[in-house]
């Protein structure tokens, strides 16, 4: 019976709806997706809004490149001899990577050129857009 009744208003279209919405706008527990990259000016902003209001902490891996630390021989760190504060800006550097990688579509992200850093991520994706804009200019001159 209370099958017959979620059944009534779950239809395929509407489910069908109901995700595209939730990949355009993102929900508590996921970031808006980037599905195209045409839509980038109107994702940016919006995952932008949606990683501050959850990762603040995050965030900060975008605008400030995070490098790990390397001891005296020129070799990195094993993460159980970081300080609390330097295990705490690799986690919130692997959250944003992490983030990231949900929020943008997996064909995009291949052809984006980066070396696997939240920061070098978000530059490629601008420089991404701003290609493709170049791009659509000169199609429309044509």
């Amino acid at each position: 019976m209370e099958e017959e009744f979620y059944n009534a208003f779950a239809t395929p279209i509407s489910i069908a709806q109901n995700t595209m919405l939730e990949n355009e706008t993102g929900t508590m527990q996921k970031p808006p997706k980037l599905m195209n990259i045409e839509e980038y000016k109107g994702w940016e902003e919006r995952f932008e809004n949606w990683v501050q209001a959850n990762y603040l902490d995050a965030w900060e891996c975008v605008e400030m490149k995070y490098v790990r630390p390397m001891n005296d021989d020129e070799e990195i760190i094993v993460i159980k001899d970081l300080s609390a504060e330097e295990k705490k800006k690799y986690k919130d550097e692997k959250m944003m990577t992490s983030l990231l990688h949900q929020a943008v579509k997996e064909d995009i992200l291949v052809l984006l050129q980066h070396n696997g850093t939240a920061y070098s991520i978000w530059k490629a994706l601008k420089s991404k857009f701003v290609g493709s804009k170049e791009m659509i200019k000169n199609k429309k001159r044509f």
